[in-house]
């Protein structure tokens, strides 16, 4: 039997400047993210003392990397390149597989939400 966590940070709220159109460029709009991570978890979690955080997926730093690092990037073309910078952050932790990650633009379109969901696998180690 093969185990696996999957950590999630579910409308992270942040303000980017991400769009194609003019009215997109120069100022933040909201937007709402949400990533899943899946790993392998080779550890049980059985010590109902265990607070060490060396043997999970910590979901803090994606988090902060949604809502700190993301708006720092200046502006951004599209969306996928958005869930794209997400990716490639949680892909520094080897121990991650997948990850999922959900864009939503939520003040365009009339009030409509629109966005995207990006899924990557990491590529076999050869």
């Amino acid at each position: 039997m093969t185990d696996s966590v999957k950590i999630f940070v579910r409308e992270c709220k942040t303000q980017l400047r991400v769009g194609i159109y003019a009215s997109e460029m120069d100022e933040p709009q909201p937007v709402t993210i949400s990533v899943e991570a899946e790993a392998a978890m080779p550890h049980r979690f059985q010590n109902v003392q265990d607070s060490s955080l060396k043997n999970v997926i910590d979901y803090e730093p994606i988090y902060n990397f949604v809502v700190t690092e993301l708006p720092k990037l200046g502006h951004i073309p599209l969306l996928e390149t958005v869930a794209e910078q997400i990716i490639d952050f949680c892909f520094r932790d080897p121990r991650i597989e997948s990850v999922r990650v959900h864009a939503e633009k939520t003040a365009i379109l009339n009030g409509t939400v629109a966005g995207i969901s990006l899924n990557r696998t990491r590529a076999p180690i050869k």
